[in-house]
This record gives structure tokens, sequence and C-alpha cells, in this order.
């Protein structure tokens, strides 16, 4: 008889997989069957332990594509403050493919003490109207930042150069990762992080990944508008898209301030990014 265990896959590099079971730490490789399944880091498996083989991938609760991660619980949204520039809509908009696969955003928010005074009172003011919504902490915050990584599978994303692998550093000054210079011409940084890998941080299991160049929304529009916890309103359209119809209630409240209007204007790109 097999002596299968499940266990969860750490890293993955070329045909060799990582696998954590317990307190072990295995090299497998896949059975054949499932060589056509694409594994990714993130995934749990079964594994026969004495052949070192990956007989099986359990069911996933959710994925990522960028980063290509699986079964996370929350996802580390690193927001830069300058080089690379602050930006709404792109914070907005990874707050959105978090939430459509039922993870938790986290945004920790980075540079702040390099970028110009009007830039960090801009920054400081907008995070006041997120912390209504979401969890929000400096770089700097490490012990609560720390605190969330605890019995929890958590993801980066961020920018290039935004201070992904730097604030592992902060985390855990044992990984030394390497950290990229930020071209001052193009305003973004180099990629540092080449695998995908789950390190074992607090307890708990954190992946360091890629920067991004671009992301991509597959999903419909109503499924957008049900992911901002500010539309959660009783609008008198059965069905309001929250886009032109007179009298909506949506509509109403960015005018009247209650909604910020850089998430409404978010909210209005990526749905004509799904159209």
């Amino acid at each position: 008889m097999k002596n299968n265990k499940e266990g969860k896959i750490i890293k993955i590099n070329k045909d060799l997989y990582t696998v954590k079971s317990n307190n072990s730490v295995l090299s497998c490789y896949v059975r054949g069957k499932l060589k056509n399944e694409k594994l990714v880091v993130g995934d749990n498996v079964k594994v026969d332990i004495e052949n070192k083989m990956i007989e099986e991938l359990i069911p996933r609760k959710n994925s990522l594509v960028r980063p290509l991660v699986a079964n996370i619980d929350k996802l580390f949204i690193v927001v830069s403050t300058t080089i690379p520039s602050f930006s709404e809509f792109l914070l907005d908009k990874m707050i959105v493919l978090s939430s459509l696969e039922n993870i938790e955003p986290i945004i920790i928010i980075t540079k702040l003490d390099e970028c110009e005074y009007k830039t960090k009172k801009y920054v400081t003011s907008i995070m006041k109207y997120y912390k209504k919504y979401y969890k929000v902490y400096k770089n700097t915050e490490i012990r609560k930042i720390k605190k969330e990584i605890k019995n929890s599978t958590v993801a980066l994303c961020g920018q290039t150069g935004a201070g992904k692998s730097t604030l592992l550093n902060k985390i855990d000054k044992k990984l030394k990762l390497n950290t990229g210079e930020v071209s001052k011409s193009l305003g973004r940084g180099k990629h540092t992080t080449r695998i995908v890998e789950l390190i074992n941080i607090n307890d708990g299991l954190i992946a360091d990944t890629p920067g991004f160049s671009s992301l991509e929304l597959t999903c419909k529009k109503e499924q957008i508008k049900e992911v901002f916890p500010e539309f959660k309103v009783n609008c008198k359209y059965t069905g309001c898209l929250h886009i032109k119809e007179n009298g909506c209630e949506v509509i109403g409240k960015v005018k009247n301030n209650k909604i910020l209007k850089s998430r409404y204007e978010s909210y209005l790109k990526l749905i004509k990014e799904v159209d």
C-alpha cells in the first residue's frame, strides 16, 4: 500500500517540485498522469512519500495568474508612493482581482519617507478612506504585518520596484533577498524575483513573487460591482451598474463625496476594460 501524504507545493524549478508536508520538505517529481494539470506554487497535493512522486492534485479554493499561486488566504498589495508613482487605479484593480478570488486584500504602503511632502499628505488622506473597508499598513509596521502572516498563506503583488523583496527582508532578516535598483528614467524597478517560492515565516507561508507589467480581468461587469463594498447601497434600480442611471444612489454618494471619486473612476475604467 502506498504511503501517501498531503502536502503543499512551496517551490517549482523546472520539473522539480518542493513539497512541504507537516514538518518535512521533499523534492518530488510529478506522476505522468498529472503533467497536463499545470501545477503551481500553493497547490495542495497528495504525495507518494516513498517514491517522492506527486500523485494527486487536491481541488484549489482559488488561484492567481500574476503572481502564479494557488490557495491564498491573503494578498499583500504593496503600493509605492514614489518611483514607481502611487496609482489609485492599479491599487483598486489589485483589490478587485483579490476580492473576486475571495482573497483578503491587505494594503501595504512603501517609500513614505522618500516621497515629497505633498505626495505623502495626499496618500495619507486617501488611505484614511481605504481603512474604512480594508486593512492598511505602512511598511514600517512590521509587527502588525507579521501577525497577518501567522497561520495563513500569503502572496505579495505590486509593481516592480514597489518594495516587495525589501519588505520581506524586513519581516525576516535571515532571507537576504535581492532588491533591485529603480530606474528613475522609466519610473520602475528591475525584476529581482525569478522563481515563485512560499517561504515559512511566523508560522505561516508567504510568497515572494515577480513584479508584473499588466493585469487582466476575466469576469463579468456585475462581478466588479459586487466587490466594491461602498457600492452596497439601496439603489432604486434593480441590477443597477451605477454608470449613468438618473437617480442612482452610488452616483449620488460620489457627488456628495461619500464615495471617493478616484474609486468610482477606477470602477468605471474596470467596467470599460471588461466591456
